[in-house]
């Protein structure tokens, strides 16, 4: 019997708004992620698209690979320090992570291909890279504890099955639900079944239980990618590139509950401790694809465009929930199997850069994203079309700019400097609040053949997290304002 209700209850997948909710935060989660690159990049705010020569070609307009007039190898750890301030149920905690991070690690190949005479028209080189580079880094611990008020577990459960339809299309009794969470909160008092009412199930839990919440996260979201330069004339550079991308992303997220509940018939109280636990474990794969073009139309001038396609990922998504009653021991789990197709919105990124003759440059950029248009497709009908309709009427289309510089000191020493802002992707929440912006800035120093660079980036990001959602929009929530020092160093060897 139980392995039937499993196999309905995967074919249904929770029929609840959470599930749903579940999947569209996902989409976003796995589709927000930006090209990695090395620290000499880093300092002046990012990608440049204009700029070229540089090994963060091979991650972002691979145009820039044409640059090279020779051969280049580097790697790159990062190492970040994050603070973040939590404030929940009207008081506030201060939570610190420090995280080391495989930033990115490239080669490129220069190839010439003329052996003699007019060395400034025609096709003078192609050059290949290949390279490691990580998008995005999941980690993420946190943890916050407050008094509910007609918002706790009880709600949750009680929404839940009052929406688990019996084949007589009425909500099920409890000994027919077919979440066995939802049947375990209703043997531990959290809810209370009477089938006079249309909506059977009632929570009975007080309105000012105690909650606290442990989050801890952890993945990357990473890219192998193969690219190819072309310089035409030391006037046009085209480039290519082909992605394999892959995802990984682990939570266990945990709601500890203790309150008092009101027995069933009588005016009399009974206290319970129950930990709900929502655990996910999603893995995923698929391809890209960049073109760019940098023009000079004069030498001191650098014009730069780059097109990223979508990233198809193919993901295998295995998520579970449970329910431990602590003061009986009892316990019970249900899990969601789940393989769906995920497109991400595609990018446009322009730049242009002024070159001081030898002494540096200034570089500006501008790039659109749109995470309105994020895709989910599945066997499931319902899921796709919720999905779709929750992902349209959340996010928006954001416009991304950065500006920065470099300037040579000696023939050994550079300095740089850069500012970014990353547009707010919510529709209806203040962009002030949720833009991403950094600053930034670094040094250079170049001996033989051999380079040292070393950036350090001050970000300040705001984010919204809920475990769980009700009707009314009442849900316990907590605001996260998050500064994130990081800290790039970049080894690289030209031969």
């Amino acid at each position: 019997m139980k392995l039937e209700k499993t196999i309905i209850l995967a074919i249904s997948l929770m029929a609840s708004t959470n599930s749903f909710a579940q999947y569209t935060s996902d989409a976003f989660r796995f589709s927000q992620f930006e090209n990695s690159v090395d620290a000499r990049f880093g300092a002046m705010g990012g990608q440049k698209s204009s700029v070229g020569g540089d090994i963060s070609s091979v991650f972002g307009n691979p145009a820039g690979l044409g640059m090279f007039s020779r051969s280049e190898f580097s790697l790159t750890p990062e190492l970040s320090l994050n603070n973040s301030k939590v404030n929940a149920f009207n008081s506030k905690s201060d939570i610190k992570n420090n995280n080391l991070d495989f930033g990115n690690l490239g080669v490129v190949f220069h190839t010439r291909t003329y052996k003699s005479g007019d060395t400034k028209k025609g096709l003078l080189s192609v050059n290949f890279g290949i390279g490691y580079q990580q998008r995005k880094s999941f980690t993420n611990d946190f943890n916050f504890k407050g008094i509910t008020n007609n918002n706790g577990l009880g709600d949750l459960f009680t929404e839940g099955s009052n929406k688990d339809i019996d084949d007589d299309g009425y909500p099920a009794a409890p000994d027919r639900l077919l979440s066995n969470v939802h049947h375990l909160a209703n043997k531990s008092n959290l809810t209370y079944y009477d089938a006079t009412f249309a909506d059977p199930y009632e929570a009975i839990t007080s309105t000012n239980s105690d909650q606290g919440y442990d989050v801890k996260r952890k993945g990357t979201n990473g890219n192998v990618d193969f690219s190819v330069g072309l310089n035409i004339s030391n006037k046009l550079f085209l480039g290519a590139g082909f992605g394999l991308a892959n995802f990984n992303y682990t939570s266990t997220e945990r709601v500890s509950e203790i309150g008092v509940y009101r027995v069933p018939g009588t005016s009399a109280d009974q206290n319970y401790d129950v930990d709900y636990v929502k655990y996910f474990d999603t893995q995923g794969s698929g391809v890209n694809l960049k073109i760019g073009t940098i023009f000079k139309p004069v030498e001191e001038l650098r014009l730069g465009l780059s097109f990223e396609s979508p990233t198809w990922f193919s993901v295998t998504d295995n998520y579970s929930e449970s329910l431990y009653n602590i003061r009986t021991g009892n316990s019970d789990d249900d899990s969601y199997p789940f393989e769906y197709s995920l497109r991400t919105p595609l990018k446009l990124n322009g730049g242009i850069s002024y070159f001081i003759g030898s002494k540096g440059f200034i570089s500006a950029d501008i790039g659109f994203v749109d995470y309105s248009t994020i895709k989910l497709s599945s066997t499931n009908n319902r899921i796709d079309m919720d999905t779709k309709r929750d992902i349209t009427s959340i996010y928006q289309n954001t416009i991304n700019y950065s500006i920065g510089g470099e300037y040579k000191l000696d023939k050994s020493f550079l300095l740089r400097a850069g500012y970014r802002s990353v547009g707010n992707p919510y529709q209806n929440l203040d962009d002030k609040d949720y833009a991403v912006n950094s600053i930034s800035g670094g040094v250079g120093y170049r001996f033989g053949d051999y380079y040292l660079d070393a950036a350090l980036i001050n970000t300040n990001e705001n984010l919204n997290y809920s475990n769980y959602t009700l009707s009314a929009g009442n849900q316990p929530n907590a605001a996260i304002e998050t500064r994130t020092n990081k800290i790039a160093l970049t080894f690289g060897v030209r031969f």
